[in-house]
């Protein structure tokens, strides 16, 4: 998975030093893609974008890209949050958006977006089974409930679950299993990263493996075979759209969104956007969208920041920081 080794040796407080060769190199990354039809989308966003055809990014969008960052304190880290470029990845998820908001789209029939065949098998056992969708809503709205006021925007529609305070013992008992299984999934795919959160206090500790569960369900959307690329896309960018709803509205869909819906409320400064530049990482690795060739270490940058960097800063909510310093100075280090 990408986003492990930088988590934990987040984990283990580790420091590292590097120094780079200001010569360039070229390196390469590959991810796994079994896809038997032609996509659509692909080729919409090929006509929006003109590169190689080894890659989906070309030299423009990289160097437009690259001048979006902003160096550091210390001048050795780049900070590329929230910076997206006119690419061609881009491009086909904003199409794949527009198609799943019109309807013309929908992501795959799935109860556990993320949640595949793979997993359950890695796991040993179906996930998510403790509870149906009209008490995933009800936990929803009990969680909700101990937001402080105005922390999450009204539903434009009016629209909103209600709970039953006498249910209460229930909710807790769902939250209990939901993010037991969290750490399940966690454990399953990055023992060491699991080992490491056992260090750590019981409410850190589960706010990690949420996160962890998060990234991995990203990591699945993407990397699944499929018969249709396009799908990729849709369920990829509803998947986006189910993250915006949940920081915004606290909206929920399963019962592993409850997790992460706590987490949100629970470190208020836990921000949105590594979550968001996470997923365009997930992008760059996919073969016509992405880039498969980095001749510098500065192209490189942008890659290790959004799969791995953005890690750290979802991390650094929940391990906090040491006396006498905030999230703005411990942001170099968390990258």
């Amino acid at each position: 998975m990408r986003f492990t080794s930088l988590a934990v040796s987040v984990l283990l407080c580790t420091t590292t030093v590097s120094a780079f060769a200001p010569k360039p190199f070229a390196t390469r990354t590959t991810a796994l893609r079994v896809v038997s039809e032609p996509s659509s989308l692909f080729s919409e966003a090929a006509a929006t974008s003109t590169t190689t055809p080894a890659s989906g990014r070309n030299k423009d969008e990289i160097a437009q890209e690259l001048a979006s960052g902003k160096m550091l304190e210390g001048g050795q880290v780049i900070d590329f949050a929230a910076v997206k470029g006119e690419s061609k990845a881009e491009a086909a998820l904003s199409s794949a958006r527009r198609a799943v908001l019109q309807g013309t789209a929908h992501a795959i029939e799935n109860e556990l977006l993320g949640i595949n065949q793979e997993v359950v098998d890695e796991v040993g056992h179906e996930l998510g089974t403790f509870a149906d969708a009209a008490t995933v809503q009800e936990v929803g709205a009990y969680l909700r409930s101990k937001a402080p006021p105005g922390y999450f925007s009204e539903q434009m529609d009016g629209s909103t679950a209600t709970y039953d305070t006498e249910n209460e013992a229930k909710y807790k008992d769902i939250m209990r299993k939901a993010f037991e299984e969290s750490g399940e999934v966690t454990s399953a795919f990055a023992k060491t990263f699991y080992l490491g959160t056992q260090l750590m206090s019981e409410e850190a500790r589960e706010a990690i493996w949420a996160i962890y569960v998060w990234c991995r369900r990203t990591d699945e959307i993407v990397d699944a075979p499929r018969d249709n690329e396009d799908q990729m896309l849709y369920d990829l960018s509803s998947w986006e759209m189910r993250l915006e709803k949940l920081w915004k509205y606290g909206e929920v869909e399963d019962v592993l969104d409850l997790c992460l819906l706590d987490v949100r409320i629970r470190y208020p400064h836990l921000d949105i956007t590594p979550f968001v530049d996470m997923i365009r990482g997930m992008l760059m690795d996919v073969p016509d969208l992405g880039q498969d060739r980095y001749e510098t270490f500065d192209e490189l940058h942008l890659y290790c920041y959004r799969v791995a960097g953005t890690v750290g800063l979802m991390s650094m909510p929940i391990f906090g920081c040491a006396p006498g310093y905030n999230e703005d100075t411990a942001r170099e280090p968390a990258l």
